[in-house]
């Protein structure tokens, strides 16, 4: 038989750190979009590059996380899994960073 061991409560600080990212993506891309129009070119480059680049990444992987503990019962997989996802963050910052710094 199976008993549910868990908290009622577990993964509700992910999922409300999922919605306010995704809030303030919506918000920082429109401001963007926006200055760029006004502007005629990218406008507003430096103030929004950061904040799009922390949210934009952290709302991915975050994301991502939610979909292997929905899908991934094993904890052994869980943990590989998150370790892909670790490694691929960072090198996806890394060469967003490069890419930022050159232009």
């Amino acid at each position: 038989m199976y008993k549910y061991t868990a908290s009622s409560n577990k993964g509700v600080f992910e999922w409300l750190m999922q919605r306010i990212s995704g809030i303030i993506l919506m918000i920082v891309i429109a401001v963007h979009f926006f200055s760029m129009i006004k502007s005629g070119d990218w406008g507003l480059k430096t103030i929004i590059v950061g904040p799009l680049f922390v949210f934009g990444i952290f709302h991915t992987m975050n994301g991502f996380k939610m979909i292997t503990d929905d899908y991934v019962a094993s904890p052994g997989w869980r943990a590989i899994i998150y370790g892909i996802y670790w490694i691929v963050g960072i090198a996806l910052s890394i060469i967003a960073l490069n890419i930022i710094s050159s232009s």
